[in-house]
């Protein structure tokens, strides 16, 4: 056999191997998360750019706790993300955030408003969904988070 016959040969028996690789892996279904320590992941999550952003990060978190519901979050809001924490504001899709928070909330999930960016914008707490709690700065809150070991995502 000729050194191109050999690779030709080589090349079907691998192209074969990867073949039967995606057809196993289709088979198992989803992978579940290993956890990396008995004890649960705590995550704090800034949401400050917008109504976008707050929505992709709160569908963010309702993913991943689908994975590990043990997973713990608090959600910082300020800037110009504040408003997703205010009664009747609705998401990009049209619905009420205060339906996904408080789903969320259920499942664990803190929420906490800037007292900073309210008094900025002149919006009453009275305003802010019963789920949140306040702070004064967002920004302290999520540092001091981060101090306590609170891993750290930005959507």
């Amino acid at each position: 056999m000729n050194p191109r016959d050999r690779i030709k040969l080589l090349g079907v028996g691998l192209a074969g191997l990867g073949v039967a690789g995606v057809a196993q892996a289709q088979s198992q279904g989803p992978v579940s998360a290993k956890p990396i320590s008995s004890e649960p992941w705590k995550v704090a999550m800034q949401l400050s750019d917008g109504l976008e952003q707050a929505y992709e990060g709160l569908i963010n978190i309702q993913n991943v706790l689908q994975l590990d519901p043990k997973m713990r979050f608090i959600v910082v809001g300020y800037g110009k993300a504040i408003h997703f924490l205010l009664n009747g504001t609705k998401t990009p899709q049209g619905a009420l955030f205060e339906g996904l928070i408080g789903s969320l909330a259920n499942q664990g999930v803190q929420f906490k408003a800037c007292v900073n960016t309210l008094t900025f914008l002149r919006i009453p707490k009275k305003r802010v969904v019963l789920e949140a709690t306040f702070v004064q700065t967002g920004v302290y809150e999520l540092v001091k988070l981060q101090s306590e070991g609170w891993y750290y995502i930005k959507p």
